[in-house]
């Protein structure tokens, strides 16, 4: 995701990303974003992508900030 791609629920636009970039720890795509409200629960499933079309779409989950875990108290494995 880049800064300006859309996000979107189904057909309708529901947010913008603010900005995005590869996490070396997670070893994903992570993004920053502006969304509706209504949109925002943890959890929710989107999708982002470009102006031009679903096929240019990827799937994407509102997830709690930050991404990564500093304290290191998640589960290992």
């Amino acid at each position: 995701a880049a800064h300006g791609d859309g996000v979107y629920a189904g057909r309708n636009q529901v947010g913008v990303i603010t900005s995005g970039t590869v996490s070396p720890i997670l070893r994903k795509n992570i993004a920053l974003c502006r969304m509706a409200v209504e949109h925002a629960e943890i959890g929710t499933a989107v999708e982002v992508g470009k102006l031009d079309g679903h096929e240019k779409r990827i799937a994407a989950e509102v997830v709690r900030y930050p991404f990564y875990d500093p304290d290191k108290t998640r589960v290992r494995s």
